[in-house]
């Protein structure tokens, strides 16, 4: 069977796990779900129920960072070492889980935001979209998975600003992290801090433009500090980034 990847538009694990597929020239059909309506869907053959979902002959990989395992020397040609490893990690729950909570944060607030980013195509921006069906349950649920409270969230803001800070420092040194070639931290990072560097060759990026975001995001985002390395970021994707579908 032709592989399948399960993913979410906007979603930046789904992303990372896209990035890596098309730089290692993995041959898969994209399949994009609706939040909510993916459950149903992903049931029937993963074991839990988020995305991204790379569905193989006899064999489901569920999650970015082990889709990336699995193409890792066609991608980035030779293994990624512990170092790169442990700040994937590092990345994937300070700054990627972080944006989740952050993200709904923000637009929560604003149904007709969240209807927009909900969609399968992106929209454009005069386009009136209703919000989700059952919005207050999705709310609810969201709020609770992402652990959207006064006290999480500033959490969230203070490990994101410190690491965030971190990689500026580390890539004003050097332009790769292993300073040899672009590799798994560079990928990482760029697809994962999308919805703050809008890179124009993302693909979630679309559906971003087709909304305004509230005023208090983009004060957050700037209250960052961290513009040079959302400028060195837009640049791997320049350089690095061919989507395949």
């Amino acid at each position: 069977m032709q592989p399948i990847l399960y993913v979410f538009p906007i979603s930046h694990f789904s992303e990372k796990a896209r990035w890596a597929l098309d730089r290692a020239k993995f041959s898969y059909e994209l399949k994009a779900l609706v939040p909510g309506e993916h459950i149903a869907v992903l049931k029937e053959i993963a074991t839990e129920t988020y995305v991204p979902v790379l569905q193989l002959e006899g064999q489901v990989i569920q999650g970015s960072s082990q889709i990336l395992n699995h193409v890792d020397i066609q991608a980035f040609g030779a293994p990624s070492n512990q170092e790169e490893l442990e700040a994937e990690d590092k990345i994937d729950n300070q700054i990627g889980r972080g944006l989740q909570t952050m993200l709904y944060h923000f637009i929560l607030g604003y149904p007709e935001i969240v209807g927009k980013l909900f969609q399968l195509a992106p929209p454009k921006k005069a386009d009136s979209v209703p919000p989700p069906e059952r919005f207050d349950l999705i709310s609810v649920i969201l709020r609770k998975r992402y652990k959207i409270n006064p006290k999480n969230v500033e959490a969230v803001m203070t490990n994101m600003h410190q690491l965030t800070q971190e990689m500026q420092s580390i890539y004003k040194e050097r332009k790769f992290f292993n300073g040899k070639h672009f590799g798994r931290v560079d990928l990482t990072i760029a697809s994962l801090m999308g919805s703050l560097v809008f890179p124009k060759e993302a693909p979630a990026t679309a559906w971003f433009e087709s909304v305004d975001m509230p005023e208090a995001y983009y004060d957050w985002r700037k209250s960052l500090g961290v513009e040079d390395l959302f400028e060195h970021l837009r640049g791997f994707y320049k350089e690095f980034r061919t989507q395949s579908k």
